[in-house]
């Protein structure tokens, strides 16, 4: 078991090997998330990166007051988890807890990891560990066509999404929709209306902001934004992550004066991502009920809590 101390570029191959052999393909997994994490959101942290003697598995993890956690930022990143072959993690968090505790540590608090980890498997075989729902990630499944979309919606669902969307086109003329990518990106319009909201805007740290204004550099060909505008005023807009054959919405914001923009451009991302013959749209982390409403599937993401 190798130990690393901070994100050095060196570490780049050995993560992206790791990553080759993960089944799952999440931003949050890769070596440029938990950089760009560290560059911002670290302090007075010891941070330790193992890998396994083969470089199948990575696990990023770091202490703060005695409690071992994953780095990668736990409001941030809606998944977390050790990266790399699923078979080779039992053995890899099996050799990781003796040193965790040598470095100080006499808690282990894993976040945010998805349903079906073998992390889960291996922590499950720990007699004092405890394993919780944390959250949901409501997913939807894909059809070929946004018509077929909606006639599997339950009736009254289905019903009610088509009133709202024609109730606020019949309210607001000349309505656009800008999918936009790479260079085209302006993260301003996103944090701007996300301000509207209060929760968001105390969640809008400077540090935060800063974090987000570079997603678009780091993912330049994954990270997608939309923009709906009404008669070329931005009144809604959100940002999402096209991993392999899913979409990923990560955040999001409206105008406060055009009360269903944030419904309805919502629909227009799914309506975009069965147009580019995606399978999966993942809402994220949160279970409000306008994603149930729009057909959405619970998928949990549960916490580890291990005494060390």
């Amino acid at each position: 078991m190798k130990s690393f101390i901070q994100f050095t570029d060196d570490i780049l191959p050995i993560w992206e090997k790791a990553l080759e052999n993960e089944n799952v393909q999440y931003p949050f997994f890769t070596f440029s998330w938990h950089k760009h994490w560290y560059a911002h959101f670290h302090t007075n942290e010891h941070v330790s990166l193992f890998t396994d003697s083969d470089n199948c598995v990575v696990i990023p993890l770091s202490i703060k007051d005695t409690v071992a956690h994953f780095t990668g930022g736990e409001e941030i990143a809606d998944y977390l988890d050790a990266i790399g072959s699923d078979n080779k993690k039992a053995a890899a968090w099996k050799s990781i807890l003796p040193i965790l505790v040598a470095q100080g540590a006499t808690k282990l608090i894993l976040k945010n990891i998805p349903k079906g980890s073998s992390t889960l498997s291996f922590f499950q075989t720990i007699s004092n560990a405890t394993i919780t729902q944390e959250d949901t990630t409501p997913t939807l499944t894909l059809p070929s066509s946004f018509d077929t979309y909606l006639e599997e919606l339950d009736r009254k669902d289905r019903h009610e999404l088509k009133r709202k969307m024609k109730k606020f086109e019949g309210e607001h003329a000349l309505l656009a929709f800008h999918p936009r990518n790479g260079s085209a990106i302006d993260m301003n319009f996103l944090i701007q209306l996300m301000k509207n909201d209060t929760k968001k805007s105390t969640f809008l740290t400077p540090t935060m902001i800063a974090f987000f204004t570079e997603l678009p550099k780091i993912y330049k060909g994954s990270l997608w934004q939309f923009v709906l505008t009404q008669e070329n005023r931005i009144v809604a807009c959100t940002v999402a992550f096209h991993t392999d054959n899913s979409l990923l919405l990560y955040n999001s914001g409206f105008d406060p004066k055009y009360p269903g923009a944030g419904l309805y451009i919502k629909v227009k991302t799914i309506a975009w991502a069965i147009e580019q013959g995606l399978t999966t749209y993942n809402f994220l982390q949160g279970n409000e009920r306008y994603k149930y409403d729009l057909g959405a599937k619970d998928n949990a993401v549960y916490q580890v809590d291990l005494p060390l």
